[in-house]
């Protein structure tokens, strides 16, 4: 996208750059000097120097000044250093697609999963999709919803699974996961004789919340805002799986996943799940391209990743009201 300032419309305006010059900028910002970054490129520290100033006269952009001896990158190149490593990340995902290619053809799949149902979850559906079709290529790839839903829109990744509360508007979508919250603690702790935990119950525990942008996290803020209560937070994480972590180290209670506490297996490991009420759901959503039809394999695996949520006994779509 060519909507920053100045120095991204010289990345889009017919400015001639090659990728030696490219590298050798990005080796520079990240070294320091042109000699580490020479080392690092293993090219002369001059052909160094000369790339840069090829790149500085293509652009018309001053990249470097000398101050008391050490070279220090000007703003310009500072903008400049973001657009390339942004190329540089798509030019990694080319060779790593190529790469695949070769190896098993173009007909391998790729799943983008966010981490709560990513790091567990989808390894299973994974293995039920591969039981049918030994032949199947899998690429996972673990990301925010945000990127996942931007990895399935731009074509690199067939199907997703997101969080519902992003923009949907440049995908297609279909209700994925209902997954109730649940108060997860260790064997032995007070809670864990109770049949649900309520927000009364945790007003003088040590509590491990997911972080301050989650909507979960932001339903169970306005919960004990009404109830007059609030939390004694010792510890933010961003996934529910490190919620169930923490809670099994002794380091506090915290309302989590019930699909990751199910899929990760943590009863077996000691920790012990309460239902949570108010009842609170965690949602996602399946996501695929639009105007773009479905392979036989791509379909083959999004109904991997239905029965393997019916195994754990997960809905697909909301059975309560929590907003």
């Amino acid at each position: 996208m060519c909507d920053n300032a100045a120095v991204r419309g010289t990345l889009c305006a017919g400015v001639i750059m090659h990728l030696g010059e490219l590298e050798a900028f990005d080796a520079v910002m990240r070294m320091g000097s042109t000699n580490r970054a020479a080392d690092f490129l293993g090219i002369s520290q001059p052909a160094v120097s000369r790339a840069i100033g090829r790149l500085a006269r293509s652009t018309r952009l001053t990249l470097f000044r000398q101050v008391g001896g050490r070279l220090v990158p000007t703003p310009e190149a500072l903008s400049l250093h973001e657009e390339v490593q942004r190329a540089f990340v798509g030019l990694d995902q080319l060779r790593a697609r190529a790469a695949m290619i070769r190896e098993f053809g173009a007909g391998g799949l790729r799943l983008a999963c966010y981490p709560a149902l990513g790091l567990s979850f989808a390894p299973k559906a994974i293995q039920r999709y591969r039981a049918k079709d030994r032949s199947g290529h899998v690429t996972l790839l673990i990301a925010g919803s945000n990127a996942v839903r931007d990895m399935v829109a731009s074509g690199q990744a067939d199907v997703g699974l997101a969080a519902d509360e992003i923009d949907v508007s440049r995908v297609s979508t279909q209700p994925f996961m209902s997954a109730p919250a649940v108060c997860v603690m260790p064997a032995g702790h007070r809670l864990s004789s109770r049949q649900t935990v309520s927000p009364t119950d945790l007003v003088s525990e040590p509590f491990i919340a997911l972080s301050p942008d989650d909507t979960v996290r932001r339903r169970i803020e306005r919960i004990f805002a009404e109830a007059d209560m609030q939390t004694r937070t010792v510890v933010e994480t961003q996934y529910s799986e490190v919620v169930c972590n923490l809670a099994l180290e002794g380091v506090g209670v915290g309302i989590a996943n019930s699909m990751t506490f199910r899929a990760s297996k943590f009863e077996q490991r000691g920790l012990v799940a309460r239902p949570f009420h108010p009842r609170i759901a965690f949602r996602a959503l399946i996501l695929t391209a639009k105007e773009r039809l479905k392979s036989a394999q791509t379909q083959a695996l999004v109904a991997a990743l239905h029965d393997t949520r019916k195994q754990f006994g997960v809905m697909a779509a909301p059975t309560m009201t929590d907003d």
